[in-house]
């Protein structure tokens, strides 16, 4: 039987045995367990998965949904400063026990692409961010200059490239013309699936999902809901930042937006039920998730051409489109949106089965099935 590792920042506290001390504090991948539930039964291949946690001081294993998890401990600093040199002949001790036909590295900002790439394996390297991307739009702390610099080393190594969106394969094609990039969808969670949209209708709010900094454009939110022309209309805003920026920014707002800080899966849905549309004027993103869950659920969409998230959106038709720092542009859709529910309910149903069909665990993990045994079929012959 073919053997499988993957090495992922997979969420620990959803494992047997590990609870919620484990649970990340910020946003976490929450595709990994999906797609480890969906491989569930499956006997044509050997599922390892390798990931590190500075919560754990020895090597623990655990079996679920047929594949084995090996957590190996790590610290909490100074890793990226010795180009991950303990936890790449970690990761390489565990590989040398496994023997795998195929290594799948995930994200470049940790560990997972760069080690996958220096494996001596067949291996996938699976975008999340594209950090030297963002390190061109956005202050960034010192360690993800670093990381988009390692980035670029992995996409030039890597066997082969999957990425979200045409959006991120073309970021990636320009870094490197010569790179196997295969497009593959990662799914919504189930949640947003189950919820019905319902929206408020004695105060119409838009809403924000992410994180608060520069990058997702948050401050032309700030300055659009200055305008006395979306006086008795809010703006919801879920997500955490940190730094002087964030906190000034939250200060200055007006009184009509909301600031929730981070939420669960659930919560966010719950939101994003009564929202009348989400609304993202980002300056950089691969292939935000919460635009996604946008359309699973049904509502309309506003937001930028810069990123993923610009497949998910027909101008006009589902959503719309502003410019970064447009104030007065935003404004206008919102305005739009915000101001006859029939509008919204209109919005919102384009192409909302479509994405229900594509956007499912299921599709994200007969994908990278499909493709391991292309590339295991390519070793063969």
């Amino acid at each position: 039987m073919k053997k499988i590792a993957i090495l992922a920042a997979f969420p620990l506290h959803l494992l047997k045995g590990f609870g919620k001390a484990f649970q990340p504090k910020g946003h976490y991948a929450t595709w990994l367990p999906q797609v480890a539930e969906a491989w569930d039964g499956q006997e044509e291949v050997e599922i390892h998965w390798i990931v590190m946690s500075e919560l754990v001081k020895e090597r623990r294993y655990v079996c679920e949904w047929g594949q084995m998890f090996h957590v190996l401990p790590t610290s909490q600093s100074g890793r990226s400063a010795t180009l991950f040199r303990e936890d790449r002949k970690a990761i390489h001790a565990v590989l040398s026990e496994i023997q795998p036909d195929l290594v799948h590295g995930w994200g470049t900002e940790d560990v997972y692409g760069l080690a996958a790439v220096l494996s001596g394996r067949p291996n996938i390297v699976s975008m999340q961010g594209i950090l030297s991307y963002y390190a061109l739009k956005n202050r960034m702390p010192a360690r993800t200059y670093l990381q988009a610099v390692l980035e670029l080393f992995i996409l030039w190594k890597a066997g082969r490239v999957t990425t979200e969106s045409k959006w991120g394969r073309n970021v990636v094609l320009r870094r490197n013309p010569f790179a196997k990039v295969d497009l593959v969808e990662y799914g919504v969670q189930q949640v947003f699936f189950q919820i019905k949209w319902q929206p408020e209708e004695k105060t119409p709010f838009a809403l924000f999902v992410g994180g608060i900094s520069p990058r997702k454009g948050i401050q032309d939110l700030v300055e659009s809901f200055r305008d006395p022309k979306l006086a008795g209309r809010e703006l919801v805003v879920i997500g955490g930042g940190e730094g002087a920026w964030s906190e000034n920014l939250q200060k200055s707002a007006p009184p009509n937006i909301r600031w929730l800080g981070r939420k669960s899966a659930e919560g966010t849905a719950e939101y994003m039920s009564k929202a009348w549309c989400l609304v993202l004027p980002t300056r950089a993103d691969t292939s935000p998730n919460v635009v996604k869950e946008a359309r699973v659920v049904g509502i309309p969409v506003i937001t930028t051409r810069n990123g993923g998230q610009a497949s998910y959106v027909q101008d006009g038709e589902d959503g719309y489109f502003v410019e970064c720092g447009d104030i007065k542009g935003l404004v206008q859709k919102l305005r739009i949106v915000l101001g006859s529910l029939a509008t919204t309910e209109q919005l919102g149903k384009v192409s909302q089965n479509k994405y229900r069909d594509l956007l499912t665990a299921d599709q994200t993990a007969n994908h990278f099935k499909g493709l391991y045994w292309k590339i295991l079929s390519d070793k063969a012959l």
